[in-house]
């Protein structure tokens, strides 16, 4: 029997403290690295979530996360108390959000790949959510050969027109690259939809994924574009949507190569993440399987 390689997650875990809209309240695990690999396990059967880690985490992890195996964790102790974010969900839709450990907190938490355990190596594939961080990026570079597939989906703070030429240096080196229709305009300003694709793959990734949010996604390749409209399904929190999006066309692009089948794997994840408040507890192989066959795809282009 083939031995499966990790898919690794380097991203923040959050404990969310969340307040729903009726006043009623529950703690869960959250965070882009949460919601990363919630995407990643719903179509790899081995993930792993790199990140700084306080004790309280163990409360967690059996209850939130029981798709995920602990024993494949590369979870790091860094401190008494996971990142802790207060979510308010406000009843006409809109949410707060409030960071409760501080800066210096969420800093000394922070991962990059040489942090990711030896016995985690080689990888199929590695998701960062992440912003232009040197020491973050050094370590990457050093380890890419071990990292199978790489994907990173850009962090909104990293959106800005001045950061297009390191941007530029970075994405040479890594397959896929992800970011949103905001942070694709502050990037370019109101350039055609297109032609921002374009731009990013002559930079160097050779995946681009652009999530449009209720709009769905424009998917391309070097020979390929492709358009998607989500699967009609309900949405009550778009929360972590994205990060799980993500997640799963990683996880499916390791998987098949196929641009069309990453495309469904990812917009089925993101429908089920936006079912209710706060990450899935369970993985249901038929609704997903649903969700993926109901997105709609569209070819919009072809490289000849």
């Amino acid at each position: 029997m083939a031995v499966v390689k990790p898919l690794l997650v380097l991203s923040n875990v959050i404990v969310d403290e969340i307040v729903l809209p009726d006043g009623g309240t529950r703690t869960a695990l959250g965070g882009a690295g949460t919601y990363a690999a919630i995407g990643a396990a719903s179509w790899w059967p081995l993930v792993s979530i790199v990140a700084g880690v306080g004790r309280d985490l163990r409360q967690f992890t059996v209850e939130d996360l029981p798709f995920l195996r602990p024993e494949s964790m590369g979870l790091l102790l860094r401190d008494e108390y996971t990142i802790r974010t207060r979510i308010e969900y406000l009843a006409d839709g809109e949410r707060r959000e409030m960071p409760l450990l501080g800066l210096e907190h969420f800093e000394r938490m922070q991962i990059t790949p040489d942090d990711v355990p030896d016995t985690l190596l080689p990888a199929a594939g590695t998701y960062c959510f992440r912003d232009l961080s040197p020491p973050f990026w050094q370590a990457l570079i050093r380890r890419v050969m071990q990292l199978g597939v790489t994907l990173w989906e850009l962090q909104g703070s990293a959106a800005t027109a001045k950061s297009w030429p390191e941007l530029q240096r970075l994405l040479p080196h890594i397959d896929i690259f992800s970011l949103n229709l905001p942070e694709a305009r502050r990037l370019f300003g109101a350039r055609e939809i297109h032609q921002i694709v374009s731009d990013l793959l002559i930079a160097g990734a050779d995946v681009i994924v652009l999530r449009m949010g209720a709009q769905g996604a424009v998917l391309a390749d070097r020979r390929t574009r492709l358009r998607l409209q989500p699967p009609p399904a309900p949405i009550i929190d778009v929360t972590g949507a994205g990060n799980s999006f993500c997640g799963a066309f990683l996880a499916a692009w390791c998987a098949t190569h196929d641009l069309e089948q990453a495309g469904r794997a990812a917009a089925a994840a993101a429908a089920c993440c936006m079912a209710d408040f706060g990450p899935p507890r369970s993985l249901n192989t038929a609704v997903l399987a649903g969700f993926a066959a109901a997105t709609q795809i569209e070819q919009i282009g072809v490289v000849t």
